[in-house]
């Protein structure tokens, strides 16, 4: 089953802890709604009691006509939207088909059991591979 399905699935508030190589400790939300289209839209804000909101991003994760999960992803940190492709059918590891900018990234959304959401971004200047930077690892929430 793709990352797509499984968070189709079980969409709602998503809350946990979250730390990164420059952030730090941090509060994650995700927001995970359904589309249409089999596919869901993901809102997620990090923040920490120090430094305030430190991460905002709106993407939708969405099958692809190849089986290969699509991810495209508008974050505060980049005035435009990256496209990422999943590395091959069913994988949780997004990547960037044609890397541009000074950073290649990837992102891992992982489904390990029903209502865990992980979520980690991955970067590196352009030419290195890209190392984890920051992971969110959440729960969601019952009211």
């Amino acid at each position: 089953m793709s990352v797509a399905e499984l968070l189709a699935a079980s969409p709602g508030l998503y809350v946990g802890p979250g730390g990164g190589l420059e952030s730090g400790p941090f509060v994650a939300r995700i927001t995970v709604t359904p589309l249409p289209n089999g596919g869901v839209a993901l809102d997620y804000d990090a923040a920490s009691r120090d430094e305030g909101v430190l991460h905002r991003e709106h993407s939708v994760l969405s099958p692809g006509p190849d089986g290969c999960d699509r991810l495209f992803v508008a974050h505060s940190e980049s005035p435009f939207v990256t496209e990422m492709v999943a590395s091959e059918p069913g994988s949780s590891r997004f990547v960037q088909p044609t890397p541009f900018g000074p950073f290649t990234m990837e992102i891992v959304i992982h489904v390990p059991e029903p209502d865990h959401l992980t979520y980690a971004w991955w970067w590196a200047p352009d030419g290195d591979a890209p190392i984890e930077q920051s992971k969110a690892e959440t729960r969601r929430h019952t009211p």
